[in-house]
């Protein structure tokens, strides 16, 4: 049975899209299959049913189970704590947090959806979905232990984040085949691209993740005590 790895990097709102890629392996390195960004979590699961009589394994960016009312959840906690000395952390998250900014629980909505097909925090199952981060994967992977400042922030210019995604394209042509994407020109996209794009570079990396960690030294976190976000270290 082929294997396949799809990256979503979930949308955390209803009215903005998701980037959806799907990799194989081809001469030692990453083919992009599919590519596109969706907008809502039905799309999504209709393009992955697609692949239904495949190995699956989904990294998905997005927290998936969110079991803690205020604070962080102990995914956040134990990420935040190993990676300091990167200096990455990842967003607190937590329900009351997602209700003050008006957010749906799409994470854990998508996870419940990919559970009830099957899928399960597991690489001893052949339909798998971790939640994954792409900056520890950027950092370990690309960018020797350090974060990649591809992201909007204050003080960050668009320059500066064109120049970031430039790095950031150049490090996954590395490991992916070349793709018609990876020759986009950054420095011609626009504010609304420029988003859509590194939408697009998240998703690569989140399925790039789970083949990573297929195969090289990696991390499972818990979230109540249940497997659920993976990262290489």
């Amino acid at each position: 049975m082929q294997e396949l790895y799809i990256g979503i990097d979930l949308a955390w709102g209803e009215n903005n899209s998701s980037g959806f890629c799907v990799l194989i392996p081809v001469d030692g390195k990453l083919k992009i299959l599919n590519i596109k960004l969706l907008q809502n979590i039905e799309s999504i699961v209709t393009e992955i049913v697609k692949y239904k009589n495949r190995k699956i394994y989904i990294g998905i960016d997005a927290p998936l189970l969110i079991p803690n009312e205020t604070g962080n959840r102990d995914v956040e906690k134990n990420f935040n704590k190993d990676f300091a000395k990167n200096k990455i952390a990842m967003f607190p998250v937590s329900r009351k947090l997602l209700r003050k900014e008006k957010q749906l629980f799409r994470g854990e909505v998508l996870y419940q959806k990919l559970q009830d097909l099957g899928f399960m925090a597991s690489f001893d199952n052949d339909k798998v979905v971790f939640e994954v981060y792409p900056h520890s994967t950027i950092a370990v992977c690309f960018n020797q232990n350090n974060i990649l400042e591809y992201k909007r922030k204050k003080g960050r210019s668009i320059e500066y984040i064109k120049q970031q995604l430039e790095v950031y394209k150049k490090y996954l042509l590395s490991v992916i085949k070349d793709h018609d994407l990876l020759q986009n020109k950054i420095s011609d996209l626009r504010t609304k691209q420029l988003k859509d794009y590194e939408d697009c570079l998240d998703a690569i990396t989140s399925a790039f993740t789970l083949y990573y960690c297929r195969h090289n030294k990696s991390k499972i976190y818990k979230c109540e005590k249940k497997e659920i976000f993976i990262t290489p270290i």
